[in-house]
């Protein structure tokens, strides 16, 4: 270890690491606290994924494998597959803990799908009007909200009376939305325009606009509670770090462009920032806002992650070749 450090040094480390036999593709850049594993298949499945999620209480990590139609259920630490649960090509996952349940927003069918979180089967749905595509679960009221893909719409669905209860309109292409347990309220990023929306969910309105600039195109975006701070990363290579109370831009850091999912982990205060394009962008959130650790070379296609708040780890997901494969990035 030693010696590979001393190379990674040298200005021609990439060549250095080759003529070992090492390709990049399997060892982080040495300036970020993560190594990357040995990707795991996972069996009898197909296709690509979305969203990755944690549901720490029961060590799982939740996938939308929207390529095979399903729900993957893995068992953490360990990665292994619990059960592949038909849903319709899922494309991102809540979690109620009150109810037992997951909640899954299903593309080709145009519908919320209800997971028993215990039995891993299909409890119930709710038809909605297009394509839904991010959510997030509102403990408060019970109440789902979920993105029209593309769309103007943001549904607030009741998930026990199996309906929509409310239509927020708002700018279009909603890409990421999030729950925020101090302000009691959400927040939305939009991808066709600079901002991140402010919703109140009481009145069930966009409540303020905030501005993401420098960052364009935000997709990923992930809150410190404790701090007070929202990271929203933009498509253009820049995250933001906004003050959660006034939406002011304390800082901006450069990450890799495209990012699509962003996690954060309250542990060790970093976020990560996943790249479709193979590369996971590290920072560490700071007093003034946040600064990078470097990047992680990671397999094309792992747009998405998670991060389990016990072991630390960053987990993605990806296919190749049609082939789908799950892996862990430990951190260091």
């Amino acid at each position: 270890m030693q010696t590979l450090q001393r190379l990674a040094s040298c200005r021609n480390v990439k060549f250095l690491l080759l003529a070992l036999g090492t390709t990049l593709c399997t060892l982080p850049l040495f300036s970020a606290p993560l190594t990357l594993g040995e990707p795991m298949t996972v069996p009898g499945t197909k296709g690509g994924f979305d969203f990755l999620q944690v549901d720490q209480q029961l060590h799982r990590l939740l996938a939308d494998h929207t390529g095979n139609k399903s729900l993957d259920v893995f068992n953490l630490p360990d990665g292994k597959l619990i059960k592949s649960v038909a849903t319709g090509a899922a494309q991102g996952v809540a979690l109620d803990v009150a109810h037992d349940s997951y909640y899954v927003t299903v593309s080709d069918q145009k519908k919320l799908v209800e997971v028993d979180r215990r039995a891993l089967d299909v409890s119930g749905s709710v038809d909605l009007p297009g394509p839904p595509d991010a959510l997030t679960y509102f403990p408060k009221t019970g109440m789902v909200y979920v993105d029209h893909d593309d769309g103007e719409d943001l549904w607030v669905v009741d998930p026990v009376a199996r309906k929509i209860v409310s239509t927020i309109p708002i700018p279009t292409a909603p890409e990421y939305i999030l729950y925020d347990p101090e302000f009691d309220g959400l927040f939305q990023n939009i991808k066709s325009r600079p901002v991140t929306l402010v919703i109140d969910a009481k009145a069930n309105t966009v409540a303020q606009t905030w501005s993401t600039l420098p960052a364009e195109k935000p997709h990923g975006l992930a809150i410190d509670p404790k701090t007070r701070r929202l990271f929203s990363a933009g498509g253009n290579g820049k995250l933001v770090v906004m003050d959660c109370t006034t939406g002011v831009c304390l800082k901006s850091v450069d990450i890799a462009p495209g990012v699509d999912q962003i996690a954060f982990d309250p542990g060790n205060q970093r976020i990560y920032c996943a790249s479709g394009q193979g590369k996971l962008s590290v920072l560490q959130e700071t007093v003034d806002g946040a600064k990078s650790l470097g990047e992680v070379e990671t397999p094309k296609g792992a747009h998405t992650l998670a991060v389990d708040p016990e072991t630390h780890s960053v987990w993605i997901a990806f296919a190749k070749d049609g082939v789908p494969y799950i892996a862990e990035l430990k951190a260091l």
